[in-house]
């Protein structure tokens, strides 16, 4: 069984895309988060990353990765131990964001963060963003869709300002139809100013609650407070905001963005684990990701394990604590008020009552469903360790 204090895994998110997609404005605007503590890691091609000095974190400067794409570099050490420093439970952190170059190819760097993470960190999502205005002049240049839509989870279609109002849903469908054509379970955003909810993503502020991530071994040391140059990023959303609706005073945070869509399930007593994996690993259609707890039977014992999925990449890993007693939010658990398993299924416009039926009756089986079917759980736990 997992010991007591084991730090839960940091997810690390790729963003990918073609130079001036948005890249940066996207990390920016995740970055502006009240809640968030994200680790940063910038790369891009010359000796001296110009990209790193437009970002800022609440944390510190973001780790610059110079000279090469990181996924083409001989020797990728740099990028491991910048990724396992971020894990040090003095941060906090919630997530690391890792900046790629535009030529970098996302199924590599995939791989290459699945490879070093042995449940230190895991794949936390794949973000690529494209812009709407050059998409089949830079990205979508031939007859087959870009293989890179095989490793992408989520893309945006930014930049959508810049197309005539009437002609927008007809830009995105276009984006749509052809990253379907590699992979049908990308989910396909349109944004402009690369503005979109960060619940969609990662979970802003997690790290703040979790006792296990400001354990002993952190010590008394604050919190590092975010860097002064976040008011200057404010000012530019703000600038951007004036430059498309005409307004000198508007506040950057009346800019729209899409908001992000939630289902809350518990559970009592052991799930039915190949209900739960069958679930998360072939996700409705709008559920970007699903993060959670859940209790099963193995052996004669009962276990707890994390459960996360992001598109197809799914983590499960032994749980680091137990589900917290809260009384149950979901339907079908009766007037049983204690939680055994949480899971949240998270998205935009998908069937909440459908994939709230669903989780229901994979965490809340009768006794005969709670024999010892773990395997598929400690399979995925294998996988990364």
């Amino acid at each position: 069984m997992s010991g007591p204090t084991r730090r839960a895994a940091i997810p690390v998110i790729l963003l990918t895309g073609y130079l001036g997609a948005g890249k940066t404005s996207l990390l920016n605007h995740l970055l502006r988060h009240p809640d968030a503590r994200i680790g940063v890691i910038v790369n891009d091609f010359g000796d001296l990353n110009i990209d790193a000095g437009l970002v800022v974190g609440q944390v510190d400067e973001p780790l610059s990765i110079s000279g090469g794409c990181v996924c083409c570099l001989t020797d990728d050490s740099e990028l491991e131990d910048a990724l396992v420093a971020m894990t040090n439970p003095k941060l906090r952190l919630d997530a690391i964001i890792v900046e790629a170059s535009g030529f970098a190819e996302p199924l590599t760097l995939a791989r290459m963060i699945t490879r070093m993470g042995h449940h230190r960190f895991h794949l936390g999502g794949v973000i690529d963003v494209v812009d709407a205005t050059m998409y089949f002049d830079t990205v979508d240049t031939s007859n087959l869709p870009p293989l890179r839509f095989a490793a992408t989870t989520l893309v945006l279609v930014n930049k959508l300002d810049q197309v005539p109002a009437a002609d927008r849903d007809n830009t995105v469908e276009a984006v749509r139809a052809r990253v379907h054509e590699r992979n049908p379970r990308v989910i396909v955003i349109g944004t402009h100013h690369a503005r979109l909810d960060p619940t969609l993503i990662f979970d802003p502020g997690e790290g703040e609650r979790d006792p296990l991530r400001s354990c002993s071994d952190a010590g008394d040391d604050p919190i590092q407070p975010e860097l002064p140059i976040r008011e200057l990023l404010r000012q530019a959303y703000a600038e951007a905001a004036a430059d498309e609706f005409g307004d000198d005073e508007i506040d950057a945070e009346s800019l729209p963005h899409r908001h992000a869509q939630s289902v809350t399930v518990t559970g009592s007593g052991p799930v039915d684990p190949d209900a739960v994996m069958d679930f998360v690993e072939d996700l409705p259609p709008g559920v970007y990701r699903v993060k959670g707890t859940v209790l099963a039977a193995v052996g004669s014992c009962r276990r707890s394990f994390d459960v996360q999925a992001v598109g197809p990449n799914v983590y499960v890993a032994e749980a680091a604590r137990p589900v917290p007693k809260t009384p149950s939010l979901s339907a079908g658990n009766g007037d049983r008020p204690d939680a055994d398993s949480v899971l949240v299924a998270i998205g935009e416009d998908f069937d909440t009552e459908a994939v709230e039926a669903t989780l229901t009756a994979a965490l809340n089986v009768d006794d005969a469903g709670r024999t010892d079917r773990s395997e598929r759980f400690l399979h995925h736990v294998r996988l990364h360790t």
